[in-house]
């Protein structure tokens, strides 16, 4: 067993005859023989002689602790840290080291406070109650006390006096398996009584799963709304004064509004109007709860619904059911429509290769009736160029025979003989003077008429 370096209240020794050392960092109690105690403290060297010696427990608190110390005369006293203080077991009863309450800059603490009696008349301040009030003037047994209560609020450190307590809050909540007890909760989680003990209210806006069950619609069926509250702390006194669970008011508030909202629907267009639950509106009950006790509420979330297994199992079936029909109405229409599109492409192709065909026949049609007009416009040229050519010629004729008669040619005469027709053919037959003449046989071509 390892010896402990500093002894504490477990030693205890009745000693005849002997001595012993308190080191420093000890202190002991020492009853002599005749019941008066003494208390040493270390380090020195005492001498004991039919005596009893108690070592004394050391208790320590730093700076953000407090030592609550619990008098034999029923008074209690709160010192604060850093402090360290051996028990006395003729002057103390007990000596606890305990915490300060920190507090965060949107938490508050709820503390109370007896306020003390001079001549029937309640003392305000403490400094009052210093200057003249004695323990005693407090409230008498059976007679009401004044009691003030105040709230602090972080950030800070504090450390109650020993007049004062600090107000216990026991809401409903939700137990996990560790048997923690959460305001939050989980979706679908069950809240109970007192499940939720704290003493820091939290002043910021905070949230909650409530599950509302056993809601009742018109056709009888029956199901559980989901929801999630969001709401934020905005008057502390107003909450002290009108609710001590205000998280149960939450839940019997927002129960009653959806049951109120799933008696006015049936099975079918409750699950058509969910989104209602989302609205504020939906829930004035709520509403007009969280503004009696000093909340608002800032939002409310829709999370969903559940059913009976048989329920909704069918309902399962008959949403399977409409969602067939509907696919195969939309496969249906979607044909249709592939088909009417198709047709309406057809159309618009063969009014587009109509009108091409058009336009190619009007275009054919205006270059033939340019070609048309080029060709008698050059018809015309060439009539003009023939006409011009001729009348030159019978003006060049005209001249000729103008000269002609001028130079006394008979024009009748030269015309016939000009007009008779040109020979065939014109044949020589030139002989040598004085040689006999020969005997000719002619035989001209026939012409190709006369074949």
């Amino acid at each position: 067993m390892v010896k402990k370096t500093f002894r504490d209240g477990n030693y205890y020794r009745h000693v005849r005859f002997g001595k012993r050392t308190v080191k420093e960092g000890e202190c002991a109690a020492v009853w002599t023989c005749d019941g008066t105690r003494k208390a040493i403290v270390g380090p020195q060297r005492v001498r004991l002689f039919f005596s009893h010696v108690r070592f004394m427990d050391r208790h320590v608190a730093d700076q953000n602790q407090y030592l609550e110390v619990q008098h034999r005369d029923g008074r209690m006293e709160h010192q604060r840290g850093p402090k360290a203080m051996f028990m006395d077991p003729c002057l103390h009863m007990s000596i606890t080291t305990r915490d300060a309450f920190k507090l965060a800059a949107n938490e508050v603490l709820v503390v109370y406070s007896e306020a003390p009696r001079l001549d029937g008349r309640v003392v305000e301040t403490a400094s009052a109650a210093k200057d003249g009030a004695h323990e005693s003037d407090l409230s008498a047994i059976g007679v009401a006390g004044a009691v003030h209560r105040r709230v602090v609020r972080g950030p800070a450190v504090f450390i109650p006096g020993a007049d004062e307590w600090v107000h216990q809050f026991s809401w409903h909540g939700s137990v996990s398996s560790s048997g923690k007890g959460s305001k939050t909760g989980t979706p679908g989680d069950e809240k109970v009584p007192h499940a939720l003990n704290f003493d820091k209210l939290r002043c910021m806006p905070d949230q909650m799963y409530v599950s509302v069950k056993g809601v009742r619609t018109t056709d009888d069926a029956q199901v559980t709304i989901h929801l999630m509250l969001f709401f934020e702390l905005k008057d502390v006194e107003k909450m002290l004064d009108s609710t001590n669970d205000p998280m149960g008011d939450f839940i019997s508030a927002a129960s009653a509004d959806v049951v109120s909202f799933g008696a006015n629907n049936t099975y079918e267009t409750l699950l058509q109007r969910t989104a209602q639950l989302s609205e504020e509106k939906t829930f004035p009950i709520l509403a007009s709860r969280m503004t009696q006790v000093g909340f608002e509420l800032l939002k409310i979330v829709y999370r969903g619904y559940s059913a009976s297994e048989t329920l909704q199992t069918m309902h399962d079936q008959a949403i399977a059911k409409r969602t067939k029909l509907k696919l195969e109405a939309d496969t249906r229409s979607m044909e249709q429509a592939q088909q009417a599109l198709e047709l309406q492409c057809k159309q618009e192709r063969s009014r587009a290769e109509c009108e091409l065909e058009t336009s190619l026949r009007s275009h054919q049609a205006e270059l033939a009736d340019r070609d048309h007009a080029q060709a008698m416009r050059h018809e015309a040229e060439r009539s003009r160029a023939a006409l011009e050519a001729t009348r030159a010629q019978n003006d060049e004729e005209l001249r000729v025979n103008q000269a002609l008669k001028d130079l006394g040619v008979e024009l009748t005469q030269y015309l016939c003989v000009s007009a008779q027709k040109e020979p065939d053919h014109h044949i020589k037959v030139d002989g040598g003077a004085g040689v006999a003449a020969p005997a000719l046989h002619l035989e001209l071509p026939r012409s190709k008429s006369h074949r």
